[in-house]
């Protein structure tokens, strides 16, 4: 199979799941377009296969929560190989904040991947990047 071919399964074969634990030690990442402002908050760049990795997205307009969507897009070498969307809603929207789960299969051990949150409100689109390498 070609190397783009068994990345884009392997970003299909990526799972959402539910559970809301509190992360620990987490880092995060921010960006803004124009009044819009988001960001973004992992546990880690390198989740354990098959465990939950818990995330968190928050997004204010004009200082206040936004009411926003967000999609989730897979990449493997800047290009982009898979979509999904937050707990599996493809017109997922939110207000101000909200937190899930992602979970790694065994076939992405080892390869480096980047996770693209894409936030949109009010005309307003913010892409917030995350590199995740997953381990045993």
């Amino acid at each position: 199979m070609a190397r783009t071919g068994r990345f884009a399964a392997l970003a299909g074969a990526l799972t959402l799941a539910t559970g809301l634990p509190a992360l620990a030690a987490a880092a995060t990442t921010s960006q803004s377009s124009g009044p819009l402002k988001a960001t973004f908050t992992a546990s880690t760049h390198s989740p354990k296969i098959n465990q939950k990795m818990p995330i968190t997205v928050t997004a204010t307009l004009n200082g206040k929560p936004a009411h926003a969507t967000a999609v989730y897009q897979f990449l493997f070498g800047g290009a982009v190989v898979n979509t999904q969307y937050p707990y599996g809603n493809k017109h997922f929207s939110f207000t101000g904040h909200y937190r899930d789960n992602l979970v790694f299969p065994a076939e992405s051990v080892g390869e480096p991947l980047t996770l693209r949150v894409v936030i949109k409100a009010s005309g307003h689109t913010v892409n917030l990047s995350w590199s995740i390498t997953s381990h045993k």
